[in-house]
């Protein structure tokens, strides 16, 4: 009866070790996976521009990125691993159960933007184990530096954890704004509201916080309300033009969908037009990544290994 057990046992022991096996190997990439990224920046003239992607691997890989190429012409790639020169630990953004989360630096010379803006959604990914991957890494906009008249001075700008930004800014002058233009709108529709808030008794408080004095009881109270609590009007078309005068304030606030999975690096335009007839265009920068536990990797990982095949 003892020897029956005991068999018995080994025989449960070696089916969930299988069943692990098993388990383990499906949750393992076949490549790479590339997440998805919104950019749209003004190229450096006299230096690189470096934008940072992210990627999951599985935790046995440790591979880095060599370099890439972008409509066949290639960049230099620096990953998170190439900083730290001491250890054999392996480097990434963020851990998983069965993945890490991973970063690499590609660097764009002057000349990859050529007559007009650099636009491109795929790179191919050369890896140091010899594997490529043909990565869609989302939409990735440059342009070339355009010179504009200073018609709005920012004096306070922050962010949060919950995913918001806002910046507080002095007209320099008498202009009207008459279009604000959210990039990549019809991918983004639904990942960011904006309020605009021009009460000029409020606004004129925070005037203090240049002079060094505490900012005013509700600026900080704010913080923590809801997006529907905060004061101020939800951007649309009806809204524009919003006219101000010399020293007028105007106050801008941005929401970003705290589920989403894209990684955000771009300014909100500002169109319009000064008193005296010359138009301006007035960028407000968004820098904001996503929060990604493991239900968001899963997800991710499902949606990409249904819809592509990426290695070749």
């Amino acid at each position: 009866m003892k020897e029956k057990l005991f068999w018995a046992g080994i025989f449960v022991i070696i089916l969930s070790y299988i069943g692990n096996y098993i388990y383990f190997h499906t949750k393992q990439l076949d490549a790479p996976i590339f997440l998805e990224h919104f950019y749209e920046l003004t190229m450096n003239e006299e230096d690189e521009t470096t934008l940072p992607f992210y990627y999951l691997t599985n935790k046995s890989d440790q591979s880095d990125v060599n370099f890439v190429r972008i409509d066949g012409v290639e960049a230099y790639a620096e990953s998170n691993a190439d900083f730290m020169w001491e250890t054999q630990a392996p480097q990434f953004e963020q851990e998983y159960t069965h993945h890490y989360l991973k970063s690499v630096y590609v660097s764009l010379p002057p000349e990859f933007e050529g007559d007009g803006p650099l636009s491109f959604s795929e790179m191919e990914v050369h890896f140091s184990d010899g594997k490529t991957v043909q990565a869609n890494i989302g939409k990735v906009i440059l342009h070339k530096s355009m010179e504009n008249p200073n018609v709005l001075e920012t004096r306070i700008g922050s962010s949060s954890n919950q995913h918001r930004e806002e910046k507080s800014m002095v007209a320099l002058q008498p202009i009207a704004i008459e279009k604000i233009e959210i990039p990549f709108a019809s991918d983004l529709s639904d990942d960011i509201l904006m309020k605009v808030d021009l009460d000029q008794d409020r606004l004129n408080e925070l005037e203090k916080l240049m002079t060094g004095a505490n900012p005013p009881t509700w600026f900080d109270e704010e913080r923590d309300k809801e997006w529907s609590d905060l004061p101020g009007v939800l951007l649309n078309e009806d809204l524009l033009p919003l006219n101000l005068k010399q020293n007028e304030w105007i106050r801008f606030m941005m929401q970003f969908n705290p589920e989403r999975d894209s990684y955000f690096q771009f300014s909100i335009k500002l169109f319009g037009t000064t008193e005296s007839g010359e138009k301006f265009v007035r960028e407000l920068p968004i820098n904001d990544q996503p929060d990604l536990d493991q239900e968001a990797i899963n997800r991710i990982i499902k949606a990409k290994e249904s819809g592509e095949t990426n290695e070749f």
